[in-house]
């Protein structure tokens, strides 16, 4: 597939179709639930639990690029991925994680969280989409409370 036509690029990025402004928010979306929101950041779980663990940091302001945040809100927003990989880790002991920030879907400011475990594969590529485990409603409660638990004793 080539690149987005150039007027739905330019909607993407200018914010005006952008579904990370939307929903990134919101307690509940089709993707995951909020774990916290920072005064940089929405933190979330994703829905789809292919890897246990796999979150999504989303800065607050529409930024396409990491160089459109202000200073405070860079430092802001990797402080808080960098909390929310600290929470992960010590709830779920990977033994890896991997911070993805590429933005050609959403061109607003974001990073999956994805936690590497024993039986994946290294050097494989790395897709969190790639089948879909979605968690029983009480697993997927004490998952949210865990994480949210832990990043908010980390930032507080």
């Amino acid at each position: 597939m080539p690149w987005w036509p150039e007027d739905e690029w330019r909607r993407r990025w200018d914010g005006e179709d952008c579904g990370l402004c939307a929903d990134a928010h919101l307690p509940t979306n089709p993707f995951g639930e909020l774990i916290a929101a920072t005064e940089w950041s929405y933190l979330r779980l994703a829905a789809n639990q292919t890897h246990a663990g796999y979150c999504v940091a989303v800065a607050r302001r529409h930024a396409p690029e990491l160089h459109h945040l202000t200073p405070a809100e860079r430092s802001g927003f990797w402080g808080d991925v960098a909390a929310l990989g600290q929470a992960i880790g010590d709830v779920l002991q990977p033994v890896k994680l991997a911070n993805l920030s590429m933005g050609f879907r959403m061109p607003h400011v974001h990073c999956h969280v994805i936690p590497q475990y024993p039986a994946d594969d290294p050097l494989g590529p790395l897709d969190p989409q790639a089948g879909d485990v979605r968690l029983a409603p009480e697993a997927w409660a004490e998952r949210i409370d865990a994480l949210r638990a832990r990043f908010l004793a980390l930032v507080t």
